[in-house]
């Protein structure tokens, strides 16, 4: 809940943010510097933040991230001129931030290890509803009260999150007597990279960041060129948002016997469904493939948070988490550096292209896991 209610909040209100720069500048670089703010900032800082995960205890810690995102939030509704509303939303990314790896890598403490897949499955599935209503939203809402109003109310959001993690019984985490074996900042990046099955997942997953973020650029462009407008991209968001939602709900039938073989046919059908969008000969074809691309992307989310939640110790699992999101975030702030001439050059049916090749090398790149026993965390 605390999940479905702070992201969307947080999507209504970058649709806020990205709506007022374009207004205020006309000027779509002011837009792309917002996302590379948003997502680039996350990349660089997510380490870091993991380390506070493990260092501090974790319910303390994403509390406070709620917080100080509220009070960034509620900055940003009297921020007018364009450098201060990217400054405060820098601040609020910064602020954000340490929430996810703390929350994935408390997950393991609070539910027996038979039931990761269905709690992972359950907090997707939040996730995904506020990603799928959360833009919606955030347009409604501009369009009806103003950009400052919709801030003011992702704060009220963080402010109920952070009151909903306080009301979680459990314990966020075990005794570390491990930490002197994990110590430092890259401390999750060399365990990651000296496990046999995260380094490969970790790979796979660099390669699907830096070919699908140019999909989230093409979106609009694409519906344009079908002469379906605003509605048919609100269409395309909405029907890979049905999809995950439909994926996340899956995941909770996931088992150590069957996650693998889940992981590796999952993403050979994301790379189907983003790839046929390229040949896609009508705007049906395309909300489909995004139906099936959401669900089974969807999925596979579920499907990557249980096994590196599983082969990661405690006392370094908010930073194992960490390095996988930042390489995820960083794969797309670079996508997106080449998304628009690539586009602009040869159409948007191209990113989706790239996407499904991307997707394509990714699963290829995961087809080995299919030979390895599962494992569990030293």
């Amino acid at each position: 809940m605390a999940r479905l209610i702070s992201l969307t909040g947080t999507e209504a209100a970058l649709i806020a943010l990205l709506f007022v720069l374009f207004r205020r500048t006309g000027s779509s670089r002011w837009v792309a510097a917002a996302l590379l703010v948003t997502f680039g900032t996350q990349g660089l800082l997510t380490p870091l933040a993991g380390l506070l995960g493990d260092r501090f205890d974790r319910r303390r810690l994403m509390i406070a991230s709620e917080l100080l995102g509220a009070a960034c939030f509620a900055a940003l509704a009297l921020a007018r001129a364009p450098a201060p509303l990217l400054a405060l939303a820098f601040l609020a990314t910064v602020a954000e931030t340490p929430f996810f790896p703390a929350a994935s890598a408390a997950v393991p403490n609070i539910v027996p290890a038979g039931d990761l897949a269905w709690a992972n499955s359950t907090i997707a599935f939040g996730s995904n509803v506020g990603y799928l209503v959360g833009p919606a939203l955030g347009g409604v809402l501009v369009a009806a009260v103003g950009a400052p109003a919709v801030f003011l109310f992702n704060s009220a959001t963080f402010i109920v999150s952070a009151l909903l993690v306080v009301s979680v019984k459990g314990t966020f985490s075990h005794q570390r007597t491990e930490e002197e074996s994990y110590r430092g900042v890259r401390a999750g990046v060399r365990f990651m990279m000296s496990e046999p099955t995260l380094r490969t997942m970790m790979v796979a997953f660099a390669v699907f960041a830096v070919s699908i973020g140019s999909v989230l650029v093409a979106e609009l462009p694409l519906a344009a060129s079908f002469g379906t407008g605003s509605i048919g991209y609100g269409l395309m968001a909405t029907m890979f948002g049905v999809g995950a939602l439909a994926g996340s709900l899956t995941g909770r039938f996931l088992t150590e016997s069957n996650e693998r073989r889940f992981l590796v046919a999952c993403s050979f059908v994301t790379a189907a469904g983003f790839g046929s969008v390229a040949l896609a000969p009508a705007f049906w074809f395309v909300l489909l493939a995004m139906l099936v691309s959401g669900a089974s992307d969807g999925l596979v989310d579920v499907a990557v948070e249980v096994i590196y939640q599983r082969l990661s110790p405690d006392a370094v699992r908010s930073r194992v988490m960490a390095a996988l999101e930042s390489v995820f975030l960083l794969g797309l702030a670079v996508s997106f550096l080449f998304a628009g001439p690539l586009i602009d050059a040869l159409g948007a049916k191209a990113a989706y292209a790239l996407a499904g090749a991307g997707c394509t090398i990714t699963a290829v790149i995961l087809v080995p896991l299919l030979h390895r026993g599962a494992a569990t965390a030293p």
